[in-house]
C-alpha cells in the first residue's frame, strides 16, 4: 500500500508513507520492477497523491495549478499528460497479473443538468480533469457508503439515520459517480467486503463466458469459436470486449439470416392461398 493518506495502520499490509510525489514514483517503478514484491497495489488515496502531484510540478516554481501560466486549464494540460505516464505504468503492473486498487475521498458537486433541474451529486475529490481520468481508466467505480434510511420522527419531521451496513454501489446515477466494467449483469451493489465482491465478480466472469458460449453456438462458425477461444485464453481480461465484439457478430449473424430468408423466391403457385 501507497499511503499518501497515513490510514492503513489498523492493516495487515506492506505498506510506505510518501512525502513527495518523486517518491510514489519510485515506489511505483520498484513495484513494476520486482524488487517490492506483491499480489496487490493499493494506492491511497488518489486526493492526497493530486495534491502531492501539484506541489512537485507547481510549487516548487512558486505558483499554483490555477496560477500557473495566466490559468485557463493552463495548469491542467500539465498534469495530464502526468497523470497519463503513472496509468500507463499502473497498466503494466496490473499486465504482471497484480490487482491495482485506488481509493479516493468524495465530496459534493453541482450537476448542471440540461434537460431539468441542477442538483448535486457525490464526484471524485479531485479535478474534474483527472477525475475523469482515473474514472475512465479503472475497471470498476464503488461508491462506498453507509446504508442510510429516512424514517418520520414525530409528525411531519423526518430523521435519517445508518443501519451500519456499508454497501459498495458499481451503477452510475444523479447521486453519484460508479460503474462495473460496462456489465449489465454485475450487481448494481455489493456489501463493501473483498470476498463479496470477488464473488460477484466470478460469477459475472461465469455468466458472460456461458452468454459467449451460447452466440457461438448460434452463429456455427467453428473456426470463429476457435479464434475465440483462444483470444480469452490468452487475454482472459478481455471478457467484457469479447462478450460486446461476439454480440455483434450474432447481430450481423441475424441480419444475414433474416435477408436471406427474405430473398428465398416462392414456390407457391400464383393465386393459391394459405
Amino acid at each position: 500500500m501507497i499511503d499518501a493518506n497515513r490510514g492503513s495502520l489498523k492493516h495487515d499490509v506492506q505498506r510506505v508513507f510518501p512525502d513527495t510525489w518523486e517518491e510514489v514514483k519510485e515506489w511505483l517503478s520498484a513495484v513494476e520492477g520486482g524488487s517490492v514484491k506483491c499480489q496487490t497495489l493499493v494506492l491511497d488515496s488518489l486526493t492526497d497523491l493530486e495534491k502531492m502531484c501539484h506541489s512537485s510540478l507547481f510549487e516548487s516554481q512558486g505558483t499554483t495549478i490555477v496560477e500557473y501560466m495566466g490559468g485557463f486549464g493552463q495548469g491542467d494540460a500539465l498534469v495530464s499528460p502526468e497523470w497519463r505516464r503513472v496509468l500507463a505504468q499502473l497498466e503494466r503492473i496490473w499486465a504482471q497479473g497484480k490487482g491495482i486498487v485506488t481509493v479516493a475521498h468524495s465530496r459534493v458537486q453541482k450537476f448542471k443538468d440540461p434537460t431539468s433541474q441542477d442538483y448535486d451529486r457525490f464526484v471524485v475529490s479531485a479535478r474534474d480533469q483527472l477525475a475523469g481520468q482515473l474514472r475512465e481508466w479503472n475497471d470498476f467505480v464503488l461508491f462506498a457508503r453507509e446504508e442510510v434510511v429516512v424514517a418520520k420522527a414525530k409528525g411531519s419531521v423526518t430523521k435519517a439515520t445508518t443501519t451500519g451496513v456499508r454497501w459498495a454501489h458499481t451503477r452510475r446515477c444523479p447521486e453519484y459517480d460508479a460503474k462495473a466494467r460496462d456489465s449489465k449483469l454485475f450487481p448494481e451493489r455489493v456489501l463493501l467486503s473483498w470476498k463479496d465482491f470477488d464473488a460477484a465478480l466470478r460469477s459475472d466472469n461465469e455468466e458472460l463466458r456461458a452468454s459467449i458460449d451460447e452466440m457461438l453456438s448460434e452463429i456455427g462458425d467453428a473456426k470463429l469459436s476457435a479464434t475465440v477461444y483462444e483470444y480469452l485464453k490468452n487475454f482472459p481480461q478481455q471478457l467484457v470486449e469479447s462478450h460486446n465484439r461476439v454480440t455483434s457478430m450474432l447481430e450481423k449473424h441475424r441480419l444475414k439470416q433474416q435477408d436471406g430468408s427474405q430473398a428465398q423466391p416462392s414456390t407457391q403457385p400464383q393465386g393459391a392461398s394459405t
